[in-house]
């Protein structure tokens, strides 16, 4: 397992799709502080803003990104004509699959970390920050990266079994994360996104 691994990483050094996955956690933090332009009397701390970063995070761009990610990474296997040579190894697409997941759970880990690294860049300047509650938000939203990706998983899998199905549960994904910001009193507690 640690072979497929270690090569499931060489292969994401050569697509662009790790590219999108930064830029996207860059349009959170972006989006974040276009909403702290708006001229409505609310003070907007370091404490805030970082919420705010989190509620986009939560709900509007990594459920859809890590469903990309992931989704592209499997695909590959199918538009890149190397599933067939794959099949010949004494491996099962199972532990292939097992492989693929596994790694985008720690890239999920890691565009958290990226997405908390933006915000700190941005947010630098705001009341309040402070070392511990950084740090807190680090580690924060590193795990919301990872137990989002848990909650994506099934979407993940269910749309990554036919070429070039993943793009439906991109869409699956981004609706599922956007109703979420919708969920509110009981429903709040069982929606597995907020």
């Amino acid at each position: 397992m640690v072979t497929i691994i270690k090569t499931e990483f060489m292969k994401l050094k050569r697509y662009f799709i790790v590219w999108i996955g930064v830029f996207l956690m860059l349009l959170t933090v972006l989006l974040t502080l276009f909403t702290t332009m708006a001229d409505d009397g609310m003070v907007w701390n370091y404490q805030f803003l970082f919420e705010q970063v989190v509620k986009n995070f939560v709900t509007l761009i990594f459920p859809m990104c890590i469903t990309l990610i992931s989704g592209y990474m499997i695909s590959r296997e199918y538009t890149d004509d190397t599933l067939k040579n794959i099949e010949t190894l004494p491996i099962s697409f199972q532990k292939l699959l097992a492989g693929k997941l596994i790694v985008s759970a720690i890239l999920s880990l890691f565009l958290g970390i990226v997405c908390f690294a933006f915000t700190a860049n941005f947010i630098m300047g705001y009341d309040g920050f402070a070392f511990l509650p950084a740090l807190t938000g680090l580690v924060q939203i590193a795990l919301l990266g990872l137990f989002l990706y848990l909650t994506m998983l099934p979407i993940i899998v269910l749309t990554s079994r036919y070429k070039g199905s993943f793009l439906v549960g991109v869409i699956v994904a981004f609706v599922y994360g956007f109703v979420g910001m919708f969920a509110n009193g009981s429903l709040q507690s069982i929606y597995p996104v907020s």
